[in-house]
């Protein structure tokens, strides 16, 4: 009995620590110059492409850096709306949707998708976030390249586990979104919603 206790002790710990984990980044020699480009490590503040960002849970400090990017949008993809409290008064537009990392669906991810299109048509710069800036909002990211930008599968998924955002790689369910199927599902409905 004590042997079969130490067991599971071990491969629980072991499991606790393996969720810790977070994907290794690629050295700033081996990054593509496409990927998205720091503006601050220390809240994983990142620049996408002209428009678009990526972080973490912003606060009110990030102010003066959103208003020199003229960000318009703040996407929030965290269960909780912790926006409203910092922002309201910004002139901001909030956009929430709260998804969870372990059951993130291609709805969500195509709720996503409709915002950054929305944005896009009106030529609105958007910051898009979750807690830490590495899962949801990586997953994200991901499908924006794919969808928006043309980029391969490999491509989008290489940038979104070593771009050195964090991303966790024991959310296996996050990478098997990324079949062809719900690709082609999302493109079908951003251009004929059904």
């Amino acid at each position: 009995m004590k042997k079969y206790s130490r067991t599971i002790l071990m491969l629980t710990l072991s499991m606790s620590v393996t969720g810790c984990m977070s994907s290794p980044s690629w050295t700033e020699q081996q990054r593509p110059k496409q990927w998205a480009t720091v503006i601050d490590r220390k809240i994983n503040l990142y620049q996408v492409s002209p428009w678009l960002y990526r972080s973490e849970q912003p606060s009110n400090a990030l102010m003066p850096t959103l208003q020199h990017n003229q960000i318009h949008t703040i996407i929030n993809l965290r269960a909780r709306d912790a926006d409203t409290q910092p922002f309201a008064q910004k002139n901001l537009a909030l956009v929430h949707i709260p998804i969870h990392t372990w059951s993130i669906s291609r709805n969500d991810l195509l709720q996503v998708m409709k915002q950054l299109q929305a944005a896009q048509a009106q030529h609105q710069n958007v910051l898009i976030h979750c807690y830490h800036g590495s899962d949801r909002t990586g997953a994200s990211i991901a499908m924006y390249r794919i969808i928006f930008e043309g980029w391969s599968e490999a491509d989008a998924l290489a940038e979104m586990k070593h771009g050195g955002f964090g991303f966790h790689p024991i959310w296996i369910n996050i990478e098997a979104l990324f079949r062809p199927e719900n690709i082609k599902w999302i493109r079908e409905q951003l251009t004929n919603p059904s």
